[in-house]
This record gives structure tokens, sequence and C-alpha cells, in this order.
């Protein structure tokens, strides 16, 4: 297990794990959501290869809809 920052929280996750695992992971839908790891935002095509590390700061954001 390897821990990293999610949303300026610690959490641990499994080593070698894509975003694609953390997103099923942490039960998280795909819908409207974009991740940035390091502050560099990752694409979607890429979420497969990505791999997280140790100690990443990743921020996820939920797009919501409003009135």
């Amino acid at each position: 297990m390897i821990t990293v920052n999610i949303n300026n929280q610690p959490h641990s996750v499994k080593e070698h794990s894509s975003i694609n695992q953390l997103v099923k992971q942490l039960e998280i839908s795909t819908q409207g959501v974009a991740i940035a790891v390091n502050n560099q935002v990752i694409s979607r095509a890429t979420w497969d290869t990505f791999q997280i590390s140790e100690g990443d700061n990743l921020l996820i954001i939920q797009a919501t809809q409003g009135g």
C-alpha cells in the first residue's frame, strides 16, 4: 500500500494503481469528473495507464448543476 493525498486527505491505495483503479476503489462516479495529479490534469484517455505514486497529490473535481 502507498499513501496519496486526495483532495487534501491522506488515503491508502494499492501500489501500482491506475487512476481508473483508484476511481473504482473510491466508488466515484466518473460522470462529470476531472482528476489532476500534482497540479496536472490527466486526460481521461490515459486513466487506465497513468500510475499513481507514493506521495502524489490528487484533486478530484465533480461537476455539478446549479440553478
